[in-house]
């Protein structure tokens, strides 16, 4: 297959007919409004839902990549990590990209550096990656999309490498000025499959370009903080999803691309949405038990490290409350007593697990 050599953005009025997607156009914005609300309104501080998401996020997104992990798996791993599972590590270095990237983009806009520092940070230490690949490099040789099992076959070949960096640079542009009168959430539709056509880096470009949707729609004011991810929705439609990005390069198919990621948008954020509620509603039932519990004015602070670290041990209570160590652990023992946690029992370094939340953080 020969390179494809994409449109440079903004792409013409004439790619698109919004009677195909308004529909799920409408419902997607209307959605993300109500998300927006829901957790700008949410009795828990606003900033929790960023650490707590980008953690389902940096899962859903690196299982696309064949990374095998589970959340408990990765929330244990913050509070005694270790670095000899490659799995754990793809997925610590993309929530630390996530983390990155807003640092960059609050500070000076997208950029080439943004990209590949996000790039460089997925490639950190001990995980897996293509032999002689460049990290933190625009590619300088030719890559594929497809290879797959015995046959090998190809079924997408990125712009040459020569026509990559400027490619990039209109991309990052474009993303900065838009220049255009399309409404943000069709234009992050268009910038994540411009993205993923590019396919800049010799390994990586996915996770980069999911990563960049949440910081696009951040800095479109369609949320208030880049907490909104749709790696778990593409997850169970993969197949769907590099199909229609596909048809938007062999067919011109905008139409069809768009809808299906507008229908994606709306079909996270009604998940989003329900757990958010009963994430809210299961806070004010701990807590209340948890004031009936232990007579002090420290309960609300320790409740409030349990929903940051479902999964924690004492140390990381006494770090994040000043609390002593053994009035730490006398709180923590009335609480697994009362079942809001639960503990492994070991006689050091025991660890408490908030079941109740985590049962929601998997849906």
């Amino acid at each position: 297959m020969k390179p494809f050599l994409p449109e440079y953005l903004p792409l013409p009025q004439t790619s698109f007919d919004y009677s195909v997607f308004l529909n799920e156009l409408l419902e997607a914005t209307s959605q993300l409004a109500v998300y927006r609300e829901k957790i700008d309104d949410s009795k828990l501080d606003s900033a929790w839902f960023l650490p707590t998401l980008q953690q389902k996020e940096a899962l859903a997104s690196t299982r696309l990549e064949g990374t095998q992990a589970t959340l408990d798996g990765i929330l244990l791993n913050q509070i005694d990590p270790k670095d000899d599972d490659m799995n754990l590590n793809e997925v610590t270095n993309y929530l630390q990209a996530s983390v990155t990237g807003l640092d960059l983009l609050r500070h000076g806009g997208f950029s080439t550096e943004l990209f590949c520092q996000l790039h460089r940070i997925l490639f950190t230490g001990n995980v897996r990656r293509r032999e002689k690949s460049k990290i933190g490099e625009y590619r300088t040789k030719q890559n594929y999309i497809g290879l797959t099992g015995d046959t090998h076959a190809i079924t997408y070949t990125p712009p040459a490498e020569m026509y990559v960096p400027k490619l990039m640079d209109n991309l990052i542009a474009y993303l900065n000025e838009p220049n255009d009168t399309l409404q943000p959430l069709v234009r992050t539709a268009i910038v994540h499959a411009q993205m993923e056509t590019i396919h800049p880096f010799d390994d990586g470009n996915g996770r980069i370009g999911r990563i960049l949707i949440p910081l696009y729609l951040y800095q479109q004011e369609q949320i208030t903080l880049p907490c909104f991810f749709i790696s778990e929705a593409l997850e169970s439609d993969k197949f769907k999803y590099y199909s229609l990005l596909n048809g938007t390069r062999s067919k011109g198919d905008w139409n069809s691309w768009i809808k299906f990621f507008l229908e994606t948008v709306a079909k996270q954020c009604k998940k989003y949405i329900y757990i958010v509620s009963k994430i809210n509603q299961l806070y004010d039932f701990h807590l209340e038990c948890a004031r009936k519990l232990i007579n002090s004015s420290n309960i609300g602070t320790i409740v409030d490290v349990i929903y940051r670290h479902p999964v924690l041990n004492a140390e990381t209570v006494v770090k994040e409350t000043n609390l002593s160590l053994a009035t730490t652990n006398r709180f923590l023992n009335l609480l697994v007593k009362s079942n809001i946690l639960y503990t492994d029992s070991k006689k050091r370094n025991r660890k408490f697990y908030c079941y109740d939340l985590l049962a929601l953080l998997r849906v």
